[in-house]
């Protein structure tokens, strides 16, 4: 299982935030996390990494009573596939 690191407004999986093998990034508005980019290197793309990150995400807010906002449409699409995420999401979030 891949370990998921977390930084000032990102999830990645890699050895060091530097070079991540994926990575998540976001930012905090309000009572808003904006998922702004999700992005996993083409040799690892298929194995869902990005599907983990955007777990993490819906975790993070969750835990820190956060709605979350999708500009990422790799993100909206996991998100909107995944029901037990409408507490966090919905794809008319204001």
């Amino acid at each position: 299982m891949e370990t998921i690191h977390e930084q000032k407004n990102k999830f990645y999986i890699g050895v060091n935030e530097d070079e991540p093998i994926a990575l998540l990034n976001y930012n905090i508005k309000g009572e808003q996390l904006i998922i702004e980019h999700v992005y996993v290197t083409r040799a690892l793309r298929g194995q869902e990494l990005g599907v983990k990150l955007v777990a993490k995400a819906v975790a993070f807010a969750r835990e820190n009573k956060l709605k979350i906002i999708a500009y990422c449409s790799y993100a909206e699409k996991v998100l909107c596939e995944n029901k037990e995420y409408g507490d966090v999401f919905s794809v008319h979030n204001d």
